[in-house]
């Protein structure tokens, strides 16, 4: 059931990005660009599953173009982790949002540098016990993650209104429950 819930999941979102629209190259040559040619929306996937446990990752995000160097926007995620191993077994959903900018560098425009807020509300098994033969007993807790990560990344353009990203991030407020730097990701975009 939860393997064909991540299957629709994953139709749905990647189904969104079959949007045709200028975008672009044209873009940043154009002297005042329309508005619509200004948004942009796209997102990154994730997944890795193992005999015992596995993991999906889904974070959409919408974009608006401030200048030809410049972006802004906000972005979504929601990851679901799952463990069952020796007698303990457990779900974690976690889910947030957050805003994020990233500068073009005038030299090279597909190079950017990125900074981003994002809230995360993280679920983690807590007290757990060990009691024979082989049971496990434990409460899950919500922990409120506030993250901020900097970092750089490159654009490459896969057609005129769609690209592919690369992010090398960081946390600059790592915890116990963060994510380990660094952070890697790869994304996708499209014009609206």
């Amino acid at each position: 059931m939860k393997l064909k819930l991540i299957l629709i999941v994953l139709l749905v979102f990647t189904g969104l990005f079959n949007v045709k629209a200028q975008f672009g190259k044209d873009f940043q040559e154009e002297k005042q660009p329309q508005l619509q040619k200004r948004f942009f929306m796209g997102g990154g996937i994730g997944f890795w599953i193992w005999p015992r446990e596995g993991y999906v990752y889904v974070s959409p995000l919408l974009g608006y173009h401030i200048s030809p160097s410049f972006d802004v926007g906000v972005r979504l995620s929601y990851s679901y982790y799952w463990y069952n191993y020796s007698g303990l077994k457990f779900d974690e959903n976690d889910y947030g949002g957050g805003v994020f900018g990233r500068y073009y560098l005038f030299f090279f425009q597909d190079l950017f540098i990125h900074a981003e807020y994002e809230f995360l509300s993280h679920e983690e098994p807590t007290n757990i016990y060990f009691t024979p033969p082989d049971i496990y007993t434990f409460t899950m807790k919500r922990v409120p993650l506030h993250n901020i990560y900097v970092g750089a990344g490159y654009r490459q353009w896969i057609s005129q209104n769609a690209f592919v990203s690369l992010l090398v991030l960081f946390n600059l407020n790592e915890t116990e429950y963060a994510p380990n730097n660094p952070i890697i990701r790869i994304g996708f975009g499209v014009g609206l």
